[in-house]
């Protein structure tokens, strides 16, 4: 008889969960980037991009929940333990380069409206601009995230509980 299976513990949510903040992270820009030449679209592309930052952001705090339950199961071998001390390093690193591009953006689209100023379409445009060089670097450390995991899963061969 089939048997549905059952939920996973906690620290085997890592790899599924870990997943979905690095998608929607990379996402992000790409709205920003379509709001740059779709002028008439720009508020609504940007917000939409806030809201995924947003998601993002805070999935990479699930991440980190169910991460520092994962290590605690990893081998204790000299190699694992260096490359789950990257992985945790990069990733917290990660986290705190989303929270604060996060709130930086945010900053950007609604601070004018709440200072009760108005920005040019050019200034805007340009403030979107300087951000995205600065969304490539977080980029970058979120991929060195994502690929310092990698490396314990398909290196190490570290893999999640799931029974």
């Amino acid at each position: 008889m089939f048997q549905l299976p059952s939920i996973p513990s906690w620290d085997a949510l890592h790899p599924g969960i870990s997943h979905f903040p690095i998608a929607l992270l990379l996402v992000a820009p790409l709205l920003i980037l379509a709001g740059l030449f779709m002028t008439q679209r720009r508020q609504g592309l940007f917000v939409m991009a806030l809201v995924l930052m947003i998601a993002g952001s805070l999935g990479i705090y699930l991440s980190a929940s169910t991460g520092d339950e994962a290590k605690l199961l990893a081998p204790k071998t000299q190699d694992v333990q260096k490359a789950v001390d990257l992985h945790e390093s990069v990733g917290s690193a990660a986290r705190a380069v989303f929270s604060g591009l996060t709130v930086l953006f945010a900053a950007l689209l609604y601070g004018p409206g709440l200072l009760k100023r108005t920005l040019s379409p050019r200034v805007s445009g340009a403030l979107a601009w300087a951000f995205l060089l600065l969304y490539a670097i977080g980029a970058l450390i979120l991929m060195n995230a994502a690929h310092t995991g990698g490396v314990l899963v398909h290196t190490l061969g570290v893999h999640a509980k799931l029974g």
